[in-house]
């Protein structure tokens, strides 16, 4: 079934990648891009599509693949990756996600929003009452409080495996 009800509605796309990224590993599988963002343009009418993520220049495996989401028309929403103790690389990436969530917030009607975050949960009770939501991860990542939260419009993407599975070729 297909939520879009008129050419009218503006959706906006907003993506926490290592949430997204690190769930699908979790559990064995990855996430084909290319057919995440058809997915979410032809069941929600998508007109934008963010991607937050880490950058590290150095990494050219990890520049190549941001080549092609950009390609696949994802607006990619880069940050430089912070060094902490223990080696541990980290994109200051939630803090980012939820700005650009406020600055748009004139310019979307309902969003999808693909984090289990916990961090999100204020601000999603703030734009729950707003506008219309649909938070997307996995259930084994997300916070409780957040599946409480968007009760209904909450969906596990363990559900959408088959549709969304990169294969793998020879």
């Amino acid at each position: 079934m297909n939520i879009k009800t008129s050419s009218q509605k503006k959706v906006f796309v907003f993506i926490d990648a290592s949430n997204i990224i690190y769930g699908a590993s979790e559990l064995g599988w990855k996430v084909d891009f290319e057919k995440l963002i058809k997915y979410l343009k032809e069941r929600f009418g998508a007109r934008k599509v963010f991607y937050y993520a880490g950058l590290d220049p150095e990494n050219k495996k990890q520049l190549k693949f941001y080549e092609k989401l950009q390609e696949f028309g994802f607006i990619l929403r880069l940050f430089p990756l912070k060094t902490f103790k223990g080696g541990v690389k980290k994109g200051d990436v939630d803090s980012r996600l939820t700005f650009d969530l406020m600055r748009l917030e004139k310019e979307y009607k309902e969003a999808v929003i693909m984090t289990g975050d916990g961090d999100y949960f204020w601000f999603l009770e703030y734009l729950l009452k707003r506008k219309r939501i649909w938070l997307f991860s996995f259930s084994r990542r997300t916070a409780k409080e957040l599946k409480k939260l968007a009760g209904g419009r909450f969906s596990n993407l363990e559900s959408l495996r088959r549709i969304l599975e990169l294969k793998k070729t020879r």
